[in-house]
C-alpha cells in the first residue's frame, strides 16, 4: 500500500498536467525526477517513501488500468523491477455501454449510477463485475469477516470500512451479509460447564467478580439457584461491543435465515447481568440490554441483594460518575417488579449521595457461605 496514498496520486497527476500536456507516453525517470523536484530533493524524497512509493503507485494504477507499461521497454536495474517506459489508458467515455449495464444488471441494482452517467468509470465498472461476480457464486461461497471480503473483492481490506466502501454498497442496496461477511467485534473471555449447552448466562462486569463465580459454578455451587452454565466476563463496557459473539458462540448466525429456529434458540436463554451497584455499573445494564433486545437480559436483583447483606457500608465513589436518570429508572422499576424494595430504596440514597458497592464484596467464600440459602 502507497505510503501518503493522496499525496502521490496529486503528485503524479501535476506530472500529468504539467509536463506530459495531450501525450499519453511518459518515462520513469522522468516522471521520477519531476516528484524528487516537487518534494524538495533526493532526501526529502527518500523521506516521503522513495522509489518504493513510485512502484506501489504505478502498481496501483495499473492494476486500476489508468496506466500501462509498454511491452517493447526494458526494465530498470533496481528492485523491484520496473519497465523505463509507460503510457497512460485513455479513458473511456462516460457512461457503460448497453452490454456492460445488462450484464451487471443481472446481479446488481444499479439504478443510482443509472441516473448519473458521469459516475460510470471505468475503475466503478470494474469494482462492480467482481462484485457481481461473487453474487453470482455466493451459495458456494462460505462466510468470512468484513475485511476478508474486502481484500478479496477491493485489493484493499480496510474498503468496506471506509465511507466509500459504504456508500458503494448502499447505492447499489447491498449490506455486508449480502456479500457473507459480518464486522467481527471483540471476543469476551467466558467458561462454561459444556459448550454444547449453552442456556443459563450470568454476565460479570469485572474480572475478580467473574474469577470467584466461576470458580463456585466449578465448585458445583448453584449460585442463587439460577442453573447458571455459563460465565462471561463483560470488561466493563466492552460487553456492549463484544457481546454479539454469543451469537456466534451459539450458532444464531447461521440461524438467522430462519426465522424460528432462530427464536426457538432465543427462548431457550437465560441471560442475567451483575455488576457494580453505581451509576456507570447499571448504565452498562441498560446500554446492553437496549442494543440487544432480541436476548431479554435481565438484572440479577439476588446478586445485588447480596452486595448490600455483605456490605457493613457504602463505599463514595472514586470519581465523577455520569448519572443518566433514565438509567436508575429503569433499575428502580426492575428491582421494585421483582418485590426488592428496599433494595431499590437503598439505590436511590446512594445514588443521590454518590456512593457505590463494588462487585469484589461478593467473593467465592460468600459463595460457599451462602450456598445453602441459594
Amino acid at each position: 500500500m502507497v505510503k501518503d496514498e493522496q499525496k502521490w496520486i496529486r503528485l503524479f497527476k501535476k506530472y500529468k498536467r504539467n509536463e506530459l500536456e495531450d501525450r499519453l507516453r511518459f518515462q520513469l525517470a522522468d516522471l521520477e525526477n519531476f516528484i524528487k523536484a516537487r518534494l524538495g530533493g533526493a532526501s526529502a524524497y527518500q523521506a516521503a517513501g522513495g522509489y518504493q512509493n513510485l512502484y506501489q503507485l504505478l502498481k496501483k494504477m495499473e492494476a486500476e488500468e489508468k496506466i500501462r507499461a509498454i511491452k517493447s521497454s526494458d526494465f530498470n536495474q533496481r528492485q523491484p523491477r520496473l519497465k523505463k517506459r509507460w503510457s497512460l489508458v485513455k479513458e473511456e467515455p462516460a457512461g457503460w455501454s448497453d452490454k456492460v449495464i445488462l450484464k451487471l444488471s443481472r446481479q446488481l441494482n444499479l439504478s443510482y449510477y443509472l441516473k448519473r452517467p458521469a459516475q460510470q468509470t471505468g475503475e466503478l465498472k470494474q469494482q462492480l463485475s467482481r462484485l457481481a461476480e461473487f453474487l453470482n457464486n455466493k451459495s458456494e461461497r462460505e462466510w468470512t469477516s468484513r475485511e476478508e471480503r474486502s481484500l478479496e473483492l477491493f485489493a484493499d481490506e480496510k474498503y468496506l470500512s471506509r465511507t466509500a466502501g459504504k456508500k458503494l454498497l448502499s447505492n447499489l442496496k447491498l449490506s455486508l451479509a449480502d456479500l457473507k461477511a459480518q464486522q467481527y467485534n471483540h471476543l469476551f473471555v467466558y467458561w462454561t460447564k459444556d459448550p454444547t449447552q449453552i442456556n443459563n448466562i450470568l454476565i460479570m462486569e469485572n474480572h475478580s467478580a467473574f474469577i470467584g463465580a466461576k470458580k463456585a459454578l466449578a465448585a458445583g455451587i448453584d449460585i442463587f439457584a439460577r442453573d447458571f452454565d455459563t460465565v462471561i466476563y463483560g470488561q466493563g463496557k466492552k460487553i456492549i461491543r463484544s457481546f454479539s459473539f454469543l451469537e456466534e458462540l451459539l450458532g444464531l448466525k447461521a440461524a438467522d435465515d430462519n426465522y424460528s429456529q432462530r427464536q426457538q434458540l432465543l427462548n431457550g436463554l437465560n441471560i442475567y447481568y451483575a455488576g457494580d451497584l453505581d451509576p456507570e455499573g447499571l448504565a452498562i445494564y441498560v446500554g446492553l440490554e437496549n442494543k440487544y433486545p432480541d436476548f431479554k437480559i435481565k438484572l440479577l436483583a439476588e446478586y445485588y441483594q447480596l452486595l448490600l447483606e455483605e456490605s457493613e457500608r457504602f463505599y463514595p465513589c472514586r470519581k465523577r460518575q455520569n448519572k443518566n436518570q433514565n438509567v436508575l429508572a429503569e433499575v428502580l422499576i426492575e428491582f421494585e417488579a421483582g418485590g426488592y424494595n428496599d433494595l431499590a430504596a437503598e439505590l436511590q440514597r446512594a445514588w443521590e449521595n454518590d456512593l457505590r458497592l463494588p462487585q469484589e464484596l461478593v467473593t467465592l467464600e460468600v459463595y460457599k457461605k451462602n450456598s445453602d440459602q441459594f
